[in-house]
């Protein structure tokens, strides 16, 4: 129980940011906006999962409610899914191939930025 109430109050966190960013940032073309959250989010998720509870004596739930609930409502396949199709539908497709390959690789070398950051940052017994 404690891990869904983490989750659902993260979440609201989440959310929030997200659609800050979104009114905060006005691009054209809005799948640039959901890359760059979708890279932030995955660098941050490794962060959170790595380098926080080795770091602080945080509980279990508050890891699950920050990585599900405050990543998850963060960043989005869905949107990413959905402002992908509707770019390529109204005739945006070179600018579509160029988020899809950005958001998937920038993504994976944030995520791995995360880590190993996190490794630089933890003790040798730790890492």
């Amino acid at each position: 129980m404690k891990k869904i109430i983490a989750i659902a109050a993260f979440a609201v966190l989440g959310g929030g940011l997200r659609e800050a960013l979104s009114l905060l940032v006005t691009w054209p073309q809005h799948f640039w906006i959901t890359c760059l959250i979708n890279i932030v989010g995955a660098f941050v998720l490794s962060l959170i999962t790595t380098l926080l509870p080795a770091r602080l004596p945080v509980s279990e739930a508050i890891i699950t409610g920050m990585s599900v609930g405050l990543i998850g409502s963060f960043t989005t396949f869905s949107t990413f899914t959905f402002e992908t199709l509707q770019s390529y539908q109204t005739g945006h497709s070179v600018s579509v191939l160029l988020s899809i390959v950005v958001s998937i690789g920038l993504g994976l070398l944030a995520g791995l930025a995360g880590n190993l950051l996190s490794e630089h940052w933890l003790p040798e017994d730790e890492a």
